[in-house]
């Protein structure tokens, strides 16, 4: 059993809210199955979609307080939840484990997730393999750009922060790539030119996966290149933008 859902859908749900008998948007008819028999000790229930099973959970409004007091989360366009609000845990089953980096995985746990969302009048969604909480507008219009073909939704499923000038960590890019970013910036580079950069080798990496061996590539512009040099485990890569003809206005595309 998943111990940890990768994606929160926040709500105020009441204290008589039941999982087993959650009603499903119209959207989701015919799409998915329902077996809320394999936990009924627990409010739990696993929903295939498309062959593939998923688990959702539901979480008290105190194991939600609990959750988020215990856990660092970067809020994105909304607060933390409120005392009297809970949530349900979308995680895909252990048998998916192996996958879960793959897109129509990902796809199914954020169109579960826009599901349960839209029923529930959700407030908010969180991954937190990034630790990024958003407003569930913002979710739903982001997830609904990338299950139409969009960008991948690097901000939600993805964050990065300067930890030192022009030095640059993700979080959550393990999860799709099993590997983070360090990256280091000219001085001249601001950090909406460094984001603006990551946002395009974040979709890379979690399209392609883990860079294994020391690379380099063009970057955005003439004379930029990126220089990658992976650890020896792997775990991360080192990035380093060189660029021999920095020109400011240049840098903002």
């Amino acid at each position: 059993m998943n111990s940890e859902p990768p994606l929160l859908i926040i709500a105020s749900l009441g204290g008589d809210f039941d999982l087993a008998h959650f009603r499903w948007p119209e959207a989701a008819g015919g799409k998915i199955t329902v077996n809320d028999a394999k936990f009924s000790e627990l409010d739990m229930v696993e929903v295939i979609m498309d062959g593939m099973p998923f688990l959702l959970s539901h979480y008290t409004a105190a194991e939600t307080g609990q959750r988020f007091a215990a856990q660092t989360f970067d809020p994105l366009f909304t607060d933390l939840p409120t005392p009297d609000e809970s949530f349900i845990g979308v995680a895909p089953r252990d048998i998916l484990t192996s996958a879960r980096h793959l897109p129509e995985v990902n796809q199914r746990i954020l169109l579960l997730g826009k599901w349960i969302g839209e029923a529930v009048e959700a407030t908010a969604a969180a991954w937190t393999p990034s630790r990024r909480i958003t407003n569930f507008r913002y979710f739903e219009e982001t997830v609904g750009e990338y299950l139409a073909g969009g960008p991948f939704p690097t901000l939600f499923q993805t964050s990065f922060s300067e930890v030192r000038d022009g030095y640059y960590i993700t979080r959550g890019l393990h999860y799709f790539a099993g590997q983070e970013i360090r990256l280091t910036a000219p001085p001249d580079y601001s950090v909406a030119d460094v984001a603006n950069r990551l946002v395009r080798i974040i979709d890379d990496f979690a399209s392609h996966g883990k860079i294994d061996a020391p690379a380099r590539a063009k970057g955005m512009i003439e004379g930029e290149t990126l220089i990658f040099s992976p650890s020896d485990d792997l775990a991360h890569v080192d990035i380093t933008i060189e660029n021999c003809t920095v020109n400011v206005d240049q840098l903002k595309i």
